[in-house]
């Protein structure tokens, strides 16, 4: 093994020209200290040339990342919008205009919600229009537009009702109604084109702040039009989303427009003096909802632009940008380096999606000290850990050195107990090094895999292979072998009763009682014959007391029925039939077994005609009424130690012997009554006299054991033979009349290839 040479090698290839190294521990810990001091010098040279990088690197990842979130999260407040747009159009479009106090319900509720949104409006074809706002103050306002009879301008009418944070009113105001949402944009724009449309930024009256309206038009499934839905959302709550965003020290984040429009930007951005001369944002403007009545008026937005930055290590940053574009070594981001006054600044831009804003992208800029400064710090640390590290090498190296060999040594014993098979022993190996726990983790899912073939090869044969080292192939040898069989006496009436899953459900139960038993008892499973089992004794490992271990495997079984049945009695659903009760066969003799198949697919098994024998035992048990059926072959070794009733003798097809067959009854400690004795005396007595053809001395025998119990068919048998004067037949060759046996054994050529056929066919020729 690999691993055995880690504790007692010597490292020796010349043994007076090199020093001898009497453990690996040493070489470890001596190569361990020498690479941990090349590489303290290796990271003091290229540490202060490579830190100031990387950090750029990553930073400019994480402004990346941060970039993405902020896009995304104002991306979100324009698609809340477009929801709500898009939600209220829905209503519109089944409700109509008409109930006011229920949109004015909707709209309050969806404000304060989404605190983000300004105004949430409808109009209507006529010019009706239906609002609430929340800024300054939540107000709600009903304009209404009634036609003349005399064909002259519609009446209006306009309510405006101030309201407290509950939207109970607080006071009614009556406007001039002079406002007609069919002059605006935001209105036109919605009818020219399909779907939620977004205006041209402009400023909000109540404020005075830029902000942006979607709009969609509501149409009847004709065409016809129900009413504009428009959503109001500030570009105020954007600066102060960019605001409480946490970014590197002295870090802004600006959204920025076409032609080098501010879209947001934090509060304490400082604008230049001419920008706020200019721009009074108390001056006079549209109310909430009405984008402007021209399309010229739309492009004068009264938004600032870069240059009207007070700052102008921003200003430089974006006009700088496109000159100095570096990728990130981590994640291959863009960034961008600016120098302003002596100091380095690093950006960082990603546009916004194209139904938030046609253009629209996001800047942040960091100073390069503030991103430094950390870096800094940890080179100048960096020097003293090294030393700290060198200090404490050959301790920590020692301790390694226990916590990392002593581990190995167990996975060596793991390894050995794995290829003896004895993986019950096999213990995990706990440890805090990731190769360490690798290797064991390996090893233990090997175990616990190997463990699991025991299912499928039995362990003897499993560990001859391993530690042989060869290949497997086809081959196989002769061994005495005492066969059991186990199967149900009846599946087909619990198949038409209960679905597959329940079945199975079932039936697993039971043989997972029956796998234990026989495993218990040194017994080898080689299949499962649907619910039956094949298991013997005498292989891989021969067995002296084979016979004795197969029938109290047997005996176990059936009475881990009876408790089983007895168990379900009292647990099954009503109705419910349980599962019948199972027939059982013990068969000692020669069989062939080995690796059976072809080279690509094989099964270690037992085959013959012992096994075909103890197959056809096994469904006696049907013929003669009994639960376990032994050959005189296995009863001849066990007859001192169980009680057994000699049921009928049956010829062989060689004719030389013929095969004695027994019912086991129980374990000779358990007695038996006098009554009992006394029936499997006179049963035996009288099969005697029916082999000697003394049909009526056998039948004097037979006849008070039938009247004592009707249920006997191994009684009912003898009778029916001494009823046709003869002496023996083999099952499903009765002959015309005898219908004690159905089932598969008339259509079986495993009995007609192992058996005599002389026995009179069921047609009344011979087989």
């Amino acid at each position: 093994m690999l691993l055995r040479p880690m504790v007692t090698a010597r490292l020796v290839t010349q043994p007076r020209a090199c020093t001898v190294i009497r453990s690996y521990k040493v070489a470890f810990v001596a190569l361990f200290v020498g690479l941990l001091v090349l590489t303290v010098f290796a990271v003091s040279v290229n540490t202060y040339r490579h830190a100031t990088q990387v950090s750029l690197d990553l930073s400019a990842d994480i402004l990346a990342e941060l970039s993405a979130k902020v896009i995304a999260e104002t991306s979100a407040r324009f698609e809340a919008a477009r929801d709500i747009a898009e939600i209220n159009a829905l209503l519109v479009r089944e409700q109509g205009l008409d109930d006011h106090q229920a949109l004015f319900r909707l709209f309050g509720r969806q404000l304060s919600l989404l605190p983000e949104l300004e105004s949430i409006y409808v109009a209507g074809p006529e010019g009706d229009f239906i609002q609430v706002r929340s800024v300054p103050q939540k107000v709600t306002r009903l304009i209404r537009r009634q036609g003349q009879p005399d064909g002259r301008a519609s009446q209006a009418i306009e309510r405006l009702i101030y309201r407290d944070a509950d939207f109970a009113p607080i006071a009614h105001i009556n406007g001039d109604a002079s406002y007609d949402p069919r002059q605006r944009d935001w209105y036109r724009q919605a009818l020219a084109a399909e779907g939620l449309q977004w205006s041209a930024v402009y400023p909000f009256a109540s404020t005075g702040e830029p902000g942006m309206t979607a709009a969609v038009a509501v149409r009847e499934p004709d065409g016809s039009l129900v009413g504009v839905i428009g959503v109001d959302i500030s570009l105020s709550s954007l600066s102060q989303f960019l605001s409480e965003q946490r970014i590197a020290r002295g870090g802004i984040a600006l959204i920025l427009g076409a032609d080098r429009q501010l879209i947001a930007y934090p509060q304490s951005i400082e604008l230049r003096q001419a920008m706020h001369q200019g721009r009074d944002r108390s001056a006079p403007a549209e109310r909430a909802g009405d984008a402007p009545v021209v399309t010229q008026a739309a492009a004068n937005t009264g938004l600032p632009r870069v240059d009207d930055l007070g700052a102008s290590w921003l200003v430089d940053a974006y006009q700088q940008g496109s000159q100095s574009v570096r990728i990130s070594a981590i994640n291959r981001v863009e960034y961008r380096l600016t120098r302003t006054a002596g100091q380095r600044y690093l950006s960082q831009r990603q546009a916004f999606p194209a139904e938030v804003g046609d253009g629209w992208e996001l800047m942040i800029v960091v100073p390069e000290t503030s991103l430094l400064e950390f870096a800094r710090r940890l080179f100048s640390e960096a020097a003293v850990i090294s030393l700290i590290l060198l200090l404490a090498a050959a301790i920590a190296v020692s301790f390694l050195a226990l916590r990392l060999f002593q581990p190995l040594k167990r996975l060596v014993r793991n390894t050995e107990l794995i290829r003896e098979f004895r993986f019950a022993d096999v213990k995990r190996v706990p440890s805090r090094f990731a190769e360490i726990k690798a290797m064991d983790e390996a090893l233990w899912k090997m175990s616990q895999g190997l463990r699991s073939l025991e299912k499928f090869v039995p362990i003897d044969v499993g560990r001859r292979l391993i530690q042989s080292g060869k290949r497997a192939e086809p081959e196989a040898e002769v061994r005495e072998l005492t066969l059991l069989f186990t199967g149900a006496s009846d599946l087909a009436s619990l198949c038409e009763a209960l679905p597959p899953a329940r079945i199975t459900e079932l039936l697993a139960r039971q043989l997972d009682i029956f796998t234990n038993t026989i495993l218990r008892h040194k017994g080898t499973i080689d299949n499962f014959l649907g619910e039956s089992i094949l298991a013997f004794w005498g292989a891989p490992v021969a067995v002296e007391d084979s016979v004795d271990r197969a029938c109290q495997a047997v005996l176990a079984c059936r009475d881990a029925e009876t408790a089983l049945h007895a168990e379900w009695a009292k647990s099954l659903a009503p109705g419910e039939p349980a599962p019948p009760l199972n027939l059982f066969s013990v068969h000692h003799g020669r069989a062939i077994v080995g690796t059976i198949g072809s080279r690509q697919r094989m099964s270690w098994t037992a085959i013959g005609d012992n096994v075909a024998l103890g197959w056809d035992l096994h469904q006696l048990n049907r013929r003669y009424g009994t639960r376990i059926i032994i050959s005189g072959e296995a009863r001849q070794q066990v007859a001192d130690r169980y009680w057994t009733r000699r049921l009928d003798v049956l010829p062989l097809s060689s004719g030389a012997r013929k095969l004695e067959v027994f019912e086991l009854i129980n374990r000779r400690d358990q007695m038996l009554s006098p009554e009992q004795l006394e029936a499997i005396r006179q049963y035996e007595t009288g099969l005697d006299a029916l082999l000697e053809a003394d049909w009526e001395r056998a039948e004097a025998l037979f006849q008070p054991l039938a009247d004592r119990d009707p249920t006997d068919l191994a009684v009912a048998l003898m009778l029916s033979r001494c009823s046709t004067r003869d002496a023996c037949f083999w099952p499903g060759l009765a002959g015309p009349g005898d219908d004690l046996l159905a089932g598969p054994f008339a259509a079986r050529a495993v009995a007609r290839s192992v058996l005599s056929l002389d026995a009179p066919s069921p047609n009344g020729t011979k087989g």
